[in-house]
C-alpha cells in the first residue's frame, strides 16, 4: 500500500491520498475516490486549490496522464473546477434549484400535438400499415412479441398472482432488481432503490420535467431531436434552446455559448441512437460535455429507450457522470409492444425520492402486471432472444431502405450501424414539409424534417423507419419528391391567397 500524507509543505491544499498497488481497480480511479472522500469529509474546503498535476503526479510517483484523467473525472463530477491559467480548484457544493423548490403557475405552452396527431388520427388508421409506419417510431406488430406477453401473462395467472391489487411507489421490487443488474453491463452503477417503474418513457419525461422545469426556465435540448419531448418541455413553460446535433455529438461550441448566457436548468439528450438520425455522441464529446455541465450546473437528462436496438455503442454519460447530475430513462415500450407502457427513471437518492411523490400525486402508482410481465421475460432469457432478433431485423432492412433511397437520388446521413430510423433528404428539395404533403395526397405518411426541430424551423431532412422498406410501391413515391414538393407549394400558395383564407404555407 502506498499511503502519501500531505502538509502544508506539499501543496495548496492538505491531502492524505491512499493508492493501494494491490487494489484492483485502475489508479486513475483510486485518485479520484480518494479526493472525493476528502471533500465529503469537509477536509477540503469551497475554493481550496489542488495541487498541480505535475506535482501531484510527482508526489504519487505515478504518471500526469493519470492525474489528468483522475481530476477531468473530477471536474467532469462537479466536485472541482479548473480555472485556465491558475490550476484546478475545489467547487462550491452543487446544489442546484430545481422545480420542486419553487411555486407558481404552470403556464400552458404552444401545443404541439398536431405535429403527431396525424400519425393517430382515422385517416391514417385507413391507410396501410406500411404506408403509415413509415413516418412512426414504432415497430410493426408482428415485429414486438405479443405471443411471448400471452405466454407470460397466461403463465401469472396459472400461478394464481392477484390482478387487482394496487403496485408499489417505486414499483415492482424485483423488476427494479434485474434492471439494475442491467444497467451495470451498460457501465450505470444504480441501485434498486435509484430506480422508478413509470407506464413508459412519455411518463418518467412527464415526472422529470416537473421535477426540473418550472414556467420560464431555459433547457438545452438537440437540433434535430426528439419531437413528442419538444411538445412535453413547451407544455411546462421551457424556454427551448436548440443545440446543432452533428454526426458525433452536440455542437459544443453553441452549447457552452448558450449554457453561458441563458444559465439552462437541463439538457435533454439521447447520447446513443439520437431519434431522428441514429448517430451516438462520441466519448471526447461526451466528457466535455459533462464538464460543460459541471461548470455550468445544469442536469443532463438522458433518453435511452432504444438502448436494446444496439449491442455496441460509446459509454452513455451516466456511465461517466454516474448519476451525480444525470437522470436516465429507459423503456420496453419500442421492444415489447406500443401498448405495453412500462418504463423507468434511474437518478440520484433524493431525486427519486422527490420523483416518486410526483408519481403518486399524478398516477397513484403504476401497473403491477404490466411490470410482472416484464419481470418474467427478462428473467427467463426470453427477452435477450427477442432483441436479438430485432437487431438482425432492422441490420436488414437498414441496408436495403439506404440502398433504395440513393438509387431513387435521396441522401443518407451516414448509414448508421443500428437503429429503427434512416435520416435522409432529397437534394432537389428544400423544405421536406412540402413533399410530406404532397405524399400523403397518394396515401403515404411521411415525417418531415421540421418536426424534430425544436422551433420547427424549415429543413429538407425526413426520418424513414426502416422496417417499412420491403414495400416497392413506396420508392416510386419517393423517387418523385421534387415534383410532389413543387405541387404541395403551389396548392398551399393558392389556399393562402383565396380570400378570406387565414390560412399560411408551412
Amino acid at each position: 500500500m502506498l499511503n502519501y500524507c500531505y502538509g502544508h509543505d506539499a501543496g495548496p491544499a492538505m491531502l492524505n491520498l491512499v493508492l493501494n498497488s494491490h487494489d484492483g481497480r485502475p489508479l486513475v480511479e483510486q485518485l479520484v475516490a480518494s479526493v472525493r472522500q476528502h471533500l465529503e469529509a469537509r477536509l477540503l474546503r469551497p475554493g481550496a486549490r489542488l495541487p498541480s498535476i505535475r506535482s501531484l503526479a510527482a508526489r504519487l510517483a505515478v504518471s500526469r496522464f493519470t492525474v489528468i484523467e483522475a481530476y477531468d473525472r473530477l471536474v467532469a463530477s462537479g466536485h472541482i473546477e479548473s480555472r485556465r491559467g491558475s490550476g484546478f480548484y475545489v467547487a462550491a457544493p452543487a446544489t442546484p434549484e430545481t422545480a420542486c423548490d419553487r411555486t407558481g403557475v404552470l403556464d400552458r405552452a404552444v401545443d404541439v400535438a398536431n405535429l403527431i396527431a396525424e400519425l393517430f388520427s382515422d385517416e391514417a388508421r385507413a391507410a396501410s400499415t406500411a404506408n403509415r409506419l413509415f413516418a412512426g417510431g414504432c415497430l410493426p406488430n408482428d415485429w414486438q412479441e405479443e405471443s411471448g406477453i400471452r405466454r407470460y401473462a397466461r403463465k401469472m395467472v396459472s400461478q394464481g398472482v392477484q390482478l387487482t391489487d394496487s403496485g408499489t411507489k417505486l414499483g415492482f421490487p424485483p423488476l427494479r432488481d434485474v434492471l439494475a443488474r442491467r444497467l451495470t453491463e451498460l457501465g450505470i452503477a444504480a441501485a434498486p432503490s435509484q430506480i422508478l417503474l413509470t407506464a413508459g418513457a412519455t411518463h418518467a419525461f412527464d415526472l422529470v420535467i416537473r421535477y426540473l422545469v418550472a414556467p420560464g426556465d431555459a433547457v438545452l435540448v438537440d437540433d434535430p431531436g426528439y419531437y413528442n419531448l419538444f411538445g412535453h418541455l413547451k407544455l411546462a413553460g421551457a424556454r427551448l434552446l436548440p443545440v446543432p446535433r452533428g454526426r458525433d455529438g452536440p455542437d459544443l461550441d453553441v452549447l457552452a455559448a448558450l449554457a453561458a448566457k441563458y444559465e439552462p436548468k437541463a439538457y435533454f439528450t439521447m447520447s446513443v441512437l439520437n431519434n431522428p438520425t441514429c448517430t451516438h455522441i462520441q466519448p471526447a464529446i461526451s466528457h466535455r460535455l459533462l464538464q460543460l455541465a459541471a461548470q455550468h450546473r445544469f442536469y443532463v437528462v438522458e433518453d435511452d429507450i432504444f438502448a436494446d436496438f444496439v449491442e455496441a455503442a460509446p459509454p452513455r454519460l451516466t456511465a461517466l457522470d454516474r448519476l451525480e447530475r444525470t437522470l436516465y430513462v429507459g423503456s420496453f415500450s419500442k421492444t415489447l409492444s406500443s401498448d405495453l407502457r412500462v418504463g423507468f427513471v434511474a437518478a440520484a437518492p433524493e431525486t427519486i425520492d422527490a420523483i416518486a411523490r410526483m408519481k403518486l400525486l399524478t398516477a397513484i402508482t403504476t401497473s403491477e402486471f404490466g411490470e410482472r410481465v416484464v419481470y418474467e421475460m427478462l428473467l427467463g432469457g426470453h427477452y435477450r432472444k427477442h432483441v436479438a432478433r430485432i437487431r438482425e431485423r432492422l441490420a436488414a432492412r437498414r441496408a436495403r431502405m439506404a440502398s433504395e433511397l440513393e438509387r431513387i437520388g435521396w441522401e443518407v446521413y451516414g448509414t448508421p450501424e443500428a437503429g429503427l430510423f434512416l435520416w435522409a433528404r432529397h437534394p432537389a428539395v428544400e423544405n421536406s414539409l412540402w413533399t410530406a404533403q404532397g405524399a400523403r395526397s397518394e396515401g403515404l405518411f411521411l415525417a418531415p424534417g421540421a418536426s424534430f426541430r425544436p422551433l420547427h424551423d424549415i429543413s429538407p431532412w425526413m426520418r424513414f423507419n426502416v422496417t417499412c422498406s420491403a414495400d416497392a410501391a413506396v420508392y416510386r413515391i419517393l423517387a418523385r419528391a421534387p415534383e410532389l414538393a413543387q405541387r404541395a407549394a403551389t396548392d398551399g400558395a393558392r389556399v393562402q391567397r383565396a380570400p378570406g383564407s387565414a390560412r399560411a404555407a408551412a
